[in-house]
C-alpha cells in the first residue's frame, strides 16, 4: 500500500501535467488528455487524505465528474454570477460538453488499470517470480 506521501506527490506530478497541458498544449492533448489524466489526479488526491472505497472510488469520482461536467452544461458559474475568468470558475469549468464523459471514462479505467498493475507488481506476477508458488 503506498504511503499518503506518494499519492500526494504523484497528485502533485498529474497536477503539473495538467497545468502545462492547459498553458501549452494543442490539439487532442489539449481537448482530451487533460479531461483523461484529470481522473487519476482526483484519485490520487482522496487516496492522500483516505484509504477508504479501494475499489469504488474511480466510479465515485467517475460520477462525481459527469455531475460537475453537467453543471456546467446548465453555466452553473453564470447561475451563481461568478466572473468566468476568476479561479474558482477555472476550477469548476465554464464550457460543458458531453463530448469529455468518454474521456472521463477512459481516465476512471486508467485508474483500474493501474491497480491491477499495482496488485499484480506486488504479487509478483509482472515481474516473473513464482516464490509465492514454490
Amino acid at each position: 500500500m503506498m504511503s499518503k506521501k506518494k499519492y500526494f506527490l504523484f497528485f502533485m506530478i498529474f497536477l503539473f501535467i495538467e497545468i502545462l497541458i492547459g498553458m501549452y498544449a494543442k490539439g487532442w492533448v489539449r481537448y482530451y488528455g487533460g479531461d483523461i489524466l484529470v481522473m487519476p489526479a482526483m484519485c490520487f488526491l482522496v487516496r492522500t487524505f483516505t484509504k477508504k472505497l479501494y475499489r469504488t472510488l474511480p466510479l465515485i469520482l467517475f460520477v462525481f465528474a459527469c455531475f460537475v461536467e453537467f453543471l456546467q452544461y446548465l453555466d452553473i458559474c453564470g447561475i451563481l454570477g461568478i466572473n468566468k475568468k476568476s479561479l474558482l470558475a477555472v476550477i469548476i469549468g465554464t464550457n460543458g460538453t458531453w463530448n469529455d464523459i468518454p474521456c472521463y471514462l477512459a481516465g476512471t479505467l486508467l485508474i483500474y488499470i493501474m491497480m491491477i498493475l499495482k496488485r499484480s507488481v506486488y504479487y509478483g506476477r509482472i515481474s516473473g517470480s513464482n516464490e509465492r508458488n514454490n
